[in-house]
């Protein structure tokens, strides 16, 4: 039972920690920045609120969109799928 609660705490550890930046891949294509052609990207999510679900407060039901923002010059670019880390 110790080994769990050793597991248990490590996973907790490394989801405080933020994850490094990697290179991605979408449909088979590897990822480039369009801005400064960096291959290393930060991996997040976001979502796409609407006026009338914000409006009856219902903004969890809303979609959600995969986004990678670039290491380098930070420019963040968004896709509809997730994107595959390489």
């Amino acid at each position: 039972m110790a080994g769990f609660f050793d597991g248990l705490k490590g996973a907790l550890a490394a989801g405080r920690q933020p994850f490094a930046p990697g290179q991605y891949a979408v449909e088979g294509r590897r990822v480039t920045c369009p801005h400064c052609e960096g291959v290393d990207f930060a991996e997040g999510s976001a979502q796409l609120n609407t006026a009338g679900m914000t409006f009856l407060d219902l903004d969890w039901a809303n979609k959600s969109a995969h986004t990678l923002m670039c290491a380098q010059c930070s420019r963040t670019e968004w896709f509809g799928q997730a994107p595959e880390r390489l």
